[in-house]
């Protein structure tokens, strides 16, 4: 059931349909002897617990070849004691004090993007352009990618995501993963100030390559590829609410929380890995089994949280609550980069291109497979 596709920001029937049922609701049931059920969970404080309990399991426990393997590196795959390890070792570059010293350099990369965009005029397709140059830019300058080689690895990522053919797909991300080992090689030798260095140097011995490689290709992917999204998302949003943005833009002052809603009535990752239950344990109500799953949907829960009409877009919402980031030990890691980078290019944007709009508004906004990912948006000034 494609219950996490979009009709434009808006769930889709499916999971409004789920979202009605309850706060936790089942899928299906898994043709298997031990009649597995696989659940979804709307409910803000229903994720909240499935998250944060050691009762689930974020692993890969069965389903298909990959069963029981954890990728080295990816933090979203680990339960303890082995994520507090990992997580300890890669927490301190996104501390909130090395990444406000960041601030400047994304500042300048969010100018020089706009400036870009600008000198090319209109129309132009801000998913590219916008989103892409900016999440990549500033995530690969993060982990000390050198300039000279950010675009081809940005293409090889996005290819390895993207491209219709399965031989292409492997291809490039055959292209990514060796050019990933080569920096871990060189920063093994030399570290510097960036998150591959501040690893290597503090925690050198205790950290594999292998995990390294993972950790900095996970930053990598989730800033390249989500926080693209989220801008791409966001410059269609700030077209279709042009009076709502007109406020971040002239009263700033007025909206504090604004960012908290943008990032709610987005939610440009609608839901995250299922979790495995490993014991019998009930979550809203229901009576989940140990070895059932259940699907955190974070998109249920920030559009299910405020019901009915109250659901519509609202800059001007105080302190609304969501599940963006999603919560407990796999909470974003990247949570203060990606909020720094929205909170710098959003109004950027707001200002410099106070009259953004459709150039085709005709032109239907073609919207790939969950996550929110916009394919294409042409906007002229």
């Amino acid at each position: 059931m494609a219950v996490h596709r979009r009709d434009r920001f808006d769930p889709v029937p499916q999971l409004h349909a789920l979202m009605a049922m309850g706060p936790v609701s089942v899928l299906g049931v898994e043709d298997a002897p031990e009649g597995r059920t696989a659940w979804i969970a709307t409910g803000y404080d229903e994720i909240r617990q499935v998250l944060g309990s050691d009762k689930f399991s974020a692993k890969l426990l069965f389903g298909g070849t990959g069963a029981g393997f954890t990728f080295p590196g990816f933090l979203t795959q680990y339960d303890p004691p082995e994520h507090t390890r990992l997580r300890r070792m890669v927490m301190p570059p996104f501390a909130i004090r090395r990444i406000q010293g960041f601030r400047p350099q994304v500042e300048k990369i969010v100018d020089a993007t706009l400036d870009a965009i600008e000198s090319t005029g209109g129309p132009v397709d801000f998913v590219p352009r916008f989103g892409w140059a900016i999440a990549t830019t500033v995530t690969c300058d993060f982990l000390g990618i050198p300039r000279d080689d950010q675009a081809e690895l940005s293409r090889a990522l996005h290819a390895s995501r993207a491209e219709r053919s399965g031989k292409r797909r492997v291809a490039a991300g055959n292209k990514f993963w060796t050019y990933m080992n080569q920096v871990v090689t060189r920063t093994r030798r030399d570290p510097g100030d960036d998150l591959f260095g501040v690893v290597v140097r503090e925690h050198g011995d205790e950290i594999t390559d292998a995990e390294l490689i993972g950790v900095a290709s996970f930053v990598m992917g989730a800033g390249g590829d989500q926080v693209a999204r989220f801008l791409a998302a966001g410059a269609w949003l700030m077209v279709e609410e042009p009076e709502q943005f007109a406020v971040l833009r002239d009263e700033p002052d007025t909206v504090p929380d604004w960012l908290d809603e943008v990032v709610r009535y987005l939610t440009s990752d609608e839901k995250t890995t299922p979790r495995i239950a490993l014991e019998d344990v009930e979550v809203g109500g229901c009576p989940i089994k140990a070895g059932d799953t259940v699907t955190p949907s974070f998109l249920g829960a920030n559009r299910r949280h405020f019901p009915g009409p109250e659901d519509r877009f609202d800059i001007t919402r105080e302190r609304p609550a969501h599940v963006a980031f999603g919560h407990g030990i796999h909470h974003c890691l990247g949570r203060p980069l990606a909020e720094m980078v929205f909170r710098v290019a959003i109004p950027a944007l707001a200002h410099r291109f106070p009259a953004l709009r459709l150039a085709d508004p005709d032109r239907e906004i073609t919207l790939g497979p969950p996550p929110f990912d916009v394919e294409a948006l042409l906007l002229d000034w």
